[in-house]
C-alpha cells in the first residue's frame, strides 16, 4: 500500500472522511480475532491489497456482520446481516492498546458517511480475472469479508465508489449506504 501518513503496520485501513455512526454495542466472536487474512481460498491468497498483511482477525475496513445473537464477526458473500465496516484492526498492533481484545467489542461504522479503504478484493470470486473499480460502482461483501464490486444473489448494498483505486493511489473512496 502506498504511504498514506497513517500507521497501518501491515493491517487494514479505514479513513473516516464524514462519519455516519460508530457502534460498539455487540460482542465479537472468537474468529474475529483469529481469521486468516492471507490463507483460505485462491481469491484471498491472490489479493494484492493484503500482500503485506500478516496479522490475524478482522481488519480496519473489512465488513462487519451479525453472526449470532448480540455477536459480530467477519461478513461473508451473500450474508444479509451486514451492519458496517470495522474501524480498527481487532487484533491491534504491537505496543498499543488492544481494546477489542480487552473488551470483546469491535467498533464499526454504519449509518451512511464517506470513507476510504486500503483493503478490498482485487480478484473475482471465480479466481479467473482481476477486479477493477470505477466511480459509481456498487460495493458488496465478498466471501472474505472485504468490499467487492461483484454482486451475488441477495447481497446487501454497502456503498457507492466515488474515487476508484489506481496503481499510483490504491485507496478507494466510497459513500456508505448501510
Amino acid at each position: 500500500m502506498a504511504s498514506t501518513g497513517f500507521l497501518t503496520e501491515g493491517g487494514g485501513l479505514l479513513r473516516i472522511l464524514y462519519l455516519g455512526i460508530r457502534n460498539s454495542i455487540e460482542g465479537l466472536e472468537d474468529a474475529a480475532f483469529t481469521k486468516s487474512n492471507r490463507v483460505g481460498n485462491a481469491q484471498l491468497e491472490k489479493n494484492t491489497t493484503l500482500k503485506d498483511v500478516q496479522k490475524l482477525g478482522c481488519l480496519a475496513g473489512s465488513v462487519a456482520a451479525v453472526t449470532g445473537e448480540g455477536v459480530l464477526g467477519a461478513g461473508d458473500r451473500g450474508n444479509k446481516a451486514v451492519v458496517g465496516l470495522f474501524v480498527n484492526d481487532l487484533a491491534g498492533n504491537a505496543y498499543e492498546s488492544t481494546s477489542a481484545a480487552a473488551s470483546e467489542k469491535g467498533v464499526y461504522a454504519c449509518g451512511m458517511g464517506t470513507y476510504e479503504v486500503g483493503i478490498y478484493e482485487t480478484r473475482n470470486y471465480a479466481d479467473d480475472a482481476d477486479l477493477t473499480y470505477k466511480f459509481g460502482d456498487k460495493l458488496y461483501c465478498s466471501q472474505n469479508g472485504l468490499l467487492t464490486n461483484e454482486y451475488a444473489t441477495d447481497c446487501v448494498l454497502i456503498g457507492i465508489v466515488t474515487k476508484a483505486p489506481t496503481s499510483s493511489d490504491p485507496i478507494m473512496r466510497f459513500n456508505m449506504r448501510l
